[in-house]
């Protein structure tokens, strides 16, 4: 049985959820952990990042054959910087990824579940930014991946 898996069945062991955004082509992130306590955690990649508390919400996906999975996340966008700082990334053209890490308070070095998710789309209502996350953007693949143009099929 997993740590997280123990954590669960018995109730020991607090749960810290953290966040990270960041886009693409970019080296700055933001950073966000459930609750209101910031926490210094040691990432997949051997980085330490201190994560600021906000009031934060998720909703998993359920495990399902779908296709269809897709996490919600609610982060308090009170003073406007979340919307601020995602939308100058839409405008720019660049694709949002977020990074949804669980950790055991009894041991911040390492997540016990890591997601790297796409965000989807985004909403921003009553003081909230919503988000929703996909772990495959199937949308924005094209098919065929080869694009005929003028220049591959002069016929066009």
């Amino acid at each position: 049985m997993s740590a997280i898996e123990q954590c669960y069945a018995s109730g020991g062991d607090m749960i810290i959820k953290t966040v990270e955004v960041r886009a693409e082509g970019e080296s700055t992130t933001l950073l966000f952990s459930q609750g209101f306590d910031d926490w210094t955690c040691g990432t997949e990649d051997g980085r330490e990042l201190t994560f600021p508390g906000v009031a934060m919400g998720d909703a998993l996906p359920k495990s399902d054959g779908s296709g269809y999975q897709s996490l919600n996340i609610e982060i308090d966008n009170t003073l406007g910087s979340v919307q601020k700082v995602v939308e100058e990334y839409r405008l720019a053209g660049k694709r949002i990824y977020i990074t949804h890490r669980e950790y055991l308070l009894s041991d911040l070095s390492y997540p016990t579940s890591i997601y790297h998710l796409t965000v989807l789309d985004r909403e921003y209502a009553d003081n909230t930014a919503k988000f929703s996350c996909g772990f495959f953007d199937l949308l924005n693949i094209g098919y065929p991946r080869d694009k005929l143009t003028t220049l591959v099929a002069p016929g066009l």
